[in-house]
């Protein structure tokens, strides 16, 4: 019944493709003391939901855009929300496309919540801007204190494997991060139709093919730096197409990468991911089996 649910939604998001269209995706999870079970659910084609049984990873939700990728115009909204002592690990079905636009702009927007006590991983795909893309993402992230939160993003500036990068178009992603709904630190990336300037230069992307980001908000957060600089200095000593780097604030770390080779920056970005989550989160040293297809 799920499979003929989710084919019959392909079939009709897939014939009306022609048009923007607006997603919405609601998620609140909570739990009874000993198990997090999902206490609210609202989708909006062509965002979808599943909730596949791993077993590397508990409590495992997965995102998926039936559409298959994002085109000018379309709007999207994300919200998930964590309760008290709930557990759960958010990813995606796939990397994300956005598709080259004529001339509109799409328009993402992810609120994440968690609540004292809460442990929310969102573990990103990653997301594949197509040559001449137009895209505004907005993340929004609210951890209580007591809470623990760690949400990444990858981004892949052009198809790479076909032999095209991404040198024109409108990529804006803007992170603000609140801790006690008092904003603690906000990042701003933002390239235009002039990119190739900021491509070309050392104290810019270096012609890079990649970049990732890692978040870790929680109580103990600048606790783990030293932690966190030892696990990204072994990938340093491996390559040298890859360059990472970690800063820490007041109940923030922020780890990043930036290479010249997506897949190789991936793999580095999945190894750190499993280890430093059993380090933070008690957790098993593991990526769901979705994320390492």
């Amino acid at each position: 019944m799920l499979e003929d649910t989710l084919l019959s939604s392909y079939r009709s998001t897939k014939t009306s493709r022609g048009k923007p269209v607006s997603g919405r995706l609601e998620i609140r999870f909570n739990s009874d003391g000993q198990h997090t079970y999902v206490d609210h659910l609202y989708q909006k084609q062509p965002l979808r939901v599943l909730f596949p049984r791993d077993s590397n990873i508990g409590n495992l939700t997965v995102l998926v855009n039936m559409a298959g990728g994002v085109v000018g115009g379309d709007q999207h909204c994300i919200n998930i929300e964590c309760g008290p002592n709930a557990v759960a690990t958010v990813t995606g079905q796939a990397a994300e496309k956005i598709y080259r636009s004529t001339g509109a702009i799409a328009q993402i927007e992810q609120f994440i919540s968690v609540a004292r006590q809460g442990w929310l991983e969102m573990l990103p795909q990653g997301t594949i801007l197509f040559n001449g893309c137009r895209v505004k993402r907005k993340n929004h992230v609210t951890v209580l204190a007591g809470g623990r939160c760690m949400i990444g993003e990858i981004l892949t500036f052009g198809r790479i494997a076909m032999g095209e990068t991404l040198r024109n178009g409108l990529v804006s992603d803007e992170w603000k991060i609140f801790r006690d709904k008092k904003l603690c630190w906000a990042d701003f990336f933002h390239i235009d139709d002039e990119m190739h300037n900021t491509f070309d230069q050392i104290a810019g992307l270096d012609n890079s093919d990649a970049m990732g980001i890692c978040l870790y908000c929680a109580d103990d957060a600048s606790n783990y730096l030293d932690d966190a600089r030892s696990l990204l200095g072994k990938q340093n000593n491996i390559r040298s197409d890859t360059l990472t780097g970690v800063s820490a604030m007041e109940n923030l770390l922020i780890m990043r990468w930036l290479s010249k080779d997506p897949a190789h920056l991936r793999s580095n970005f999945g190894i750190f991911w499993s280890e430093f989550r059993a380090l933070v989160g008690a957790q098993k040293s593991a990526l769901p089996s979705i994320w390492q297809i």
